[in-house]
């Protein structure tokens, strides 16, 4: 597997940095993607289910959709937008191309 973005999201309810989330974006050997999302904005936080969100979109689970990871950079925010609680982006890291 490859990491391919790392997101920081928060809800400015609670601060600049408040209920402070990680949502990690990564590629498997089958073209797939899959996530990790946990609590905190280091890696050692409480996993969390995706579905806390309240997504309106589901999030992109193949990548033959796309040509650049910029381009599901993209899709991933606008799909976060639709969410709940830590659905802003607070800083995002992009770490490998598709």
């Amino acid at each position: 597997m490859k990491r391919l973005i790392i997101y920081r999201l928060f809800d400015p309810t609670y601060g600049p940095q408040g209920n402070p989330k990680t949502l990690s974006v990564l590629l498997r050997d089958d073209n797939t993607f899959t996530y990790s999302f946990y609590g905190g904005w280091q890696e050692s936080g409480m996993g969390f289910s995706i579905s806390n969100l309240q997504l309106q979109r589901p999030l992109p689970i193949g990548a033959r959709n796309f040509r650049k990871v910029e381009d599901l950079h993209k899709e991933i925010e606008f799909i976060l937008a639709t969410g709940v609680g830590s659905r802003r982006i607070s800083t995002f890291e992009i770490l490998n191309d598709l």
